[in-house]
């Protein structure tokens, strides 16, 4: 359910690319309404220097008309030359619900345009303002004259906007179950171009904190990166890096001369993915703060020598020397490599982690890049800035249902997948949870256990699922329950031993779900996903009832708790 593959992006424009030209509604949903939930507009411009330096025109009180003129008369150079790098320029705020209560505030403005101050660029230094803002008029802040003016309203029910998800596929509109789903089909055949766009943005829940955690139910699988801080003002291997610019990439392989992926959202208009993105650039700063969001469209198979690589840049943003030189002489690029970073983004577990990371810098990029990454110990092919420290800052967030954050259930999940292979050698967990979450499988796929060795590291996963958080559970609680359920109807005698402490796993897994108030789920996994292995590959509701599904379910559950308990020798409590 990704948009297009990442062979076919390199091949030419993407369909939507014109189309999301027209894009000014987006469609934000907020779980957890309270009254100091903001939305937040950051500006930027084209780079030409200082931030006071370049707000000062807008901001003089005089001939506005020459004012204007003479800016003009600098955005065609500015532009050509440096146009591909932007600086933070402004800011502005306004809540989005009402004082005591969760209600949409329809009637809310924006503040006036702060101009950015260099030392509070950070998500930290704007909330800590934010966390104030009914005083935010005696935080001393400087004023840009002008004003943004946003409407923001409920969603209608039935939008004339075509909604496309953060994966930029349409939304279809409301069934009979009354909720909005995703469309799999081609995506230019579900939109039309007299109808404008509006794009979800993507929500991100706060575990624990949620009051409401649903499981995956679409493929989205975006990585969102976000460099943080960069310290070179110790560092001594480059004469010039005071304007910096982070230059974001995806790369599948780290020998010289490979190409980067094309998976990033671009925010340049006119294209829809692009190989590359740049963060903001602060003037005169060896110590940059960033706040630029990078959003990757991650490949379903991802292995070790899946990595971003971060390339430093100081642009020169010195103008008048450009001015006064002729027009046919070829100026120099403005831009000067100044370091490398690299993330591998599988490790030895294969797990995709997401994280705060801390890395070290290079001053040279050799091949095979990626076997240095642990490495303190001097290394002749690579030199570090700053004497190896880590000394760049960059998070990592992940939306994806494919890898899971908690250590037992990526292990299960990959024990699973080990029986699926006759070679017995481990195989990463994406396959499983992918096969599961969009082919639904059929217990009867799985081979004996004859074909995997050894029978003791499978035994170990199951009797751990029961200390999985409860936030992780629902969310892979179909991938979950289905995989179980593979394990419970296995007839391989290997499994015999094993199969108590599924059932026990299955019990403990649907109670917390019942304690947790979400039945509901259960009822949607029974009607839609599960799969009998004597029956056609159909859903239960499709020959029976609901509650006979469950009733028969459960008898079955139930019959194998007291035939498990019996051999054991205890009694149905304690198992």
């Amino acid at each position: 359910m990704l948009p297009l593959p990442p062979n076919t992006m390199d091949t030419g424009p993407h369909p939507l690319s014109k189309y999301l030209n027209s894009t000014v509604e987006a469609v934000f949903s907020v779980t957890q309404p309270h009254e100091e939930v903001y939305l937040v507009a950051r500006i930027e411009k084209v780079l030409q220097g200082g931030i006071t330096t370049c707000a000062e025109p807008y901001m003089k009180l005089g001939d506005a008309v020459k004012s204007t003129q003479r800016i003009l008369q600098q955005v065609p150079l500015l532009c050509s030359r440096l146009g591909t790098y932007h600086m933070a320029f402004a800011w502005a705020a306004r809540p989005v619900f009402q004082s005591g209560g969760n209600k949409l505030d329809l009637t809310a403005e924006f503040t006036a345009l702060y101009k950015q101050e260099r030392e509070r660029l950070s998500n930290e230094e704007l909330l800590k303002i934010l966390s104030d803002f009914k005083n935010i008029h005696k935080a001393k802040l400087q004023t840009i004259p002008g004003s943004l003016v946003v409407d923001v309203v409920p969603q209608p029910p039935q939008s004339k906007t075509a909604t496309l998800t953060s994966s930029l596929l349409p939304v279809r509109s409301r069934g009979r179950g009354g909720g909005a789903d995703r469309d799999d089909t081609d995506t230019l055949s579900r939109v039309s171009p007299s109808c404008p766009p509006c794009l979800e943005v993507q929500e991100f829940l706060g575990g624990f904190h949620a009051p409401r955690i649903d499981p995956h139910l679409s493929l989205t699988h975006h990585l969102y990166v976000y460099p943080v801080t960069l310290k070179y003002d110790s560092q001594k291997a480059f004469a010039k890096a005071r304007n910096i610019s982070c230059w974001v990439q995806f790369k599948s392989s780290d020998v010289k001369g490979a190409k980067a992926l094309p998976v990033i959202y671009s925010s340049a208009p006119g294209t829809v993915f692009c190989d590359g993105l740049h963060t903001t650039v602060l003037h005169h700063c060896t110590s940059p703060t960033f706040y630029t969001e990078v959003k990757l469209s991650l490949p379903i198979a991802l292995s070790p020598s899946h990595h971003l690589l971060f390339t430093f840049y100081h642009i020169s943003c010195d103008i008048a020397k450009t001015t006064k030189a002729k027009s046919s002489i070829r100026q120099p690029p403005p831009e000067t490599i100044v370091g490398y970073a690299w993330l591998p983004l599988v490790d030895e577990q294969g797990r995709l982690l997401e994280d705060t990371h801390s890395l070290p810098v290079a001053a040279n990029l050799p091949p095979n890049y990626l076997q240095f990454t642990s490495s303190k110990a001097a290394v002749p092919d690579v030199k570090w800035v700053d004497g190896h420290r880590p000394i760049f800052r960059v998070d990592t967030r992940l939306q994806s249902p494919i890898y899971t954050q908690d250590s037992s259930l990526h292990e299960f999940f990959s024990l699973c997948e080990q029986l699926k292979h006759k070679s017995g050698q481990l195989q990463p967990a994406v396959h499983t949870a992918l096969e599961v979450s969009l082919s639904l499988l059929s217990p009867s796929s799985l081979p004996p256990l004859s074909l995997v060795n050894p029978v003791t590291q499978i035994a170990f996963s199951p009797q751990r699922l029961a200390g999985v958080d409860l936030h992780v559970i629902l969310q892979f609680l179909p991938i979950l329950l289905t995989q179980l359920f593979h394990l419970l109807s296995n007839s391989s005698k290997d499994l015999e031993t094993l199969k108590a402490e599924v059932v026990r796993t299955l019990v403990e897994v649907v109670d917390k779900v019942v304690e947790a108030g979400r039945s509901d789920l259960l009822k949607s996994y029974i009607e839609h996903i599960f799969v009998t292995r004597w029956t056609s590959p159909r859903p239960v509701q499709s020959t029976m009832t609901w509650q006979d599904s469950w009733s028969s379910t459960s008898d079955k559950v139930s019959t194998r708790v007291r035939n498990f308990c019996s051999t054991c020798g205890s009694s149905s409590r304690s198992c």
